[in-house]
C-alpha cells in the first residue's frame, strides 16, 4: 500500500488515539477475571489515561459505565476534562458529549454515563453500574462513597470497577491489597518517564528521592508508619489490651476545626489507672 505525503499527518494524528500500541503491559485491561481492578502507581504513571482508556473500551459493550471522582472538580478536572481524561483521548467519532448540568457523558453509541463525586455518598444511594471508575480512592473523603458504588456495580453479565490512585495506608486501600479476588498493579513514576518532562525530573523528583513522601508518591510503596513519627504502629499494637481495667478518671478530647472553617472535628477518649493510661476510643 503507497503512502502519499498528505497521508502522513493523518496517520500520525489516528496512531495516538491507537491505545493498543500506545499502553505498557501494566495499563492494559488484565486477562483475568476481576471484580476490582486497583492500580496503585505515582505520579505521572498514566492513571488517569489508564482509567480514562478502559472506560473507552468498556463503554463499546457496556451502556452504563460511570464515574466517581474524589471531589466534583476532580472529576470534571481531570476525569473528563483533564489532559490525559476522557474528551482528550476519545477520536471525534468516539467522543461522548459532557452535559454538565445532568452530570452525565452522553456517548455516541448511545451509552450514559454518570458523574459521582466521594464527597456526596447520598447521591451513588440507590444507583446502579455495570462498570466504575473510581479515581484517587485513597484521598477520599468518605468511604461509605465507596461502600454505596459497590452496592450498585450489580448490572450486566460481569460488573467490574477499576480504581486508580496513589497509595496512602488507608483502611480501605489495604483491604483492597489483601483481597485475593481483586487484581492489583504497582508502578512508579519511572515508568513513564519517557513522556514527562525532564525537567519534572531535574527540580521535582529529584527533591524527594529517597524521603519517606517519595517512597509514597514516587514509588507507590504504601507506608505504614512515618520515621518521624514518637510511636510506631507496631509499638501501638503491642500496647492493645481487649478490656481496660477499671478507671480513676476518664476525659473527653474535642478538637473543632473552627479556625479552619471545616466540619470535621477531633475527638478523643482517654482513662487512667494509677499510672497507667489508655485510649478508649479515637
Amino acid at each position: 500500500m503507497q503512502i502519499s505525503q498528505s497521508d502522513i499527518p493523518l496517520i500520525v494524528e489516528a496512531l495516538k488515539y491507537r491505545w493498543d500500541i500506545n499502553a505498557r503491559d501494566k495499563q492494559r485491561l488484565p486477562e483475568s477475571p476481576f471484580f476490582v481492578w486497583l492500580i496503585l502507581a505515582g505520579r505521572g504513571f498514566g492513571k488517569t489515561r489508564t482509567g480514562a482508556e478502559t472506560v473507552r473500551q468498556w463503554i463499546k459493550n457496556s451502556p452504563m459505565v460511570n464515574l466517581v471522582g474524589a471531589t466534583a472538580d476532580d472529576a470534571r478536572d481531570i476525569m473528563i476534562e483533564g489532559e490525559s481524561g476522557i474528551l482528550a483521548i476519545c477520536p471525534k467519532d468516539e467522543r461522548p458529549l459532557y452535559v454538565a448540568s445532568k452530570r452525565r457523558l452522553e456517548w455516541p453509541n448511545g451509552a450514559v454515563s454518570l458523574i459521582f463525586t466521594a464527597d456526596e455518598p447520598e447521591r451513588l444511594r440507590g444507583k446502579q453500574h455495570m462498570k466504575v471508575w473510581a479515581d484517587e480512592l485513597a484521598a477520599w473523603r468518605y468511604e461509605e462513597a465507596w461502600t454505596q458504588a459497590m452496592f450498585g456495580l450489580r448490572l450486566g453479565d460481569n460488573p467490574q470497577a477499576i480504581v486508580t490512585t496513589t497509595p496512602r495506608p488507608t483502611k480501605l486501600i489495604k483491604e483492597l491489597v489483601g483481597d485475593a479476588r481483586n487484581i492489583v498493579t504497582v508502578g512508579t513514576t519511572y515508568e513513564n518517564k519517557a513522556n514527562l518532562a525532564q525537567g519534572f525530573f531535574d527540580y521535582v523528583i529529584k527533591k524527594y528521592e529517597g524521603t519517606t513522601l517519595g517512597k509514597q508518591e514516587l514509588l507507590a510503596q504504601i507506608l505504614s508508619d512515618n520515621p518521624a513519627a514518637l510511636w510506631k504502629r507496631t509499638d501501638i499494637d503491642k500496647a492493645r489490651v481487649i478490656q481496660a481495667p477499671e478507671l480513676d478518671r476518664i476525659i473527653v478530647g474535642v478538637d473543632p476545626s473552627a479556625t479552619s472553617g471545616g466540619d470535621e472535628a477531633g475527638i478523643i477518649t482517654c482513662g487512667r489507672n494509677g499510672d497507667d493510661y489508655y485510649t478508649l476510643a479515637d
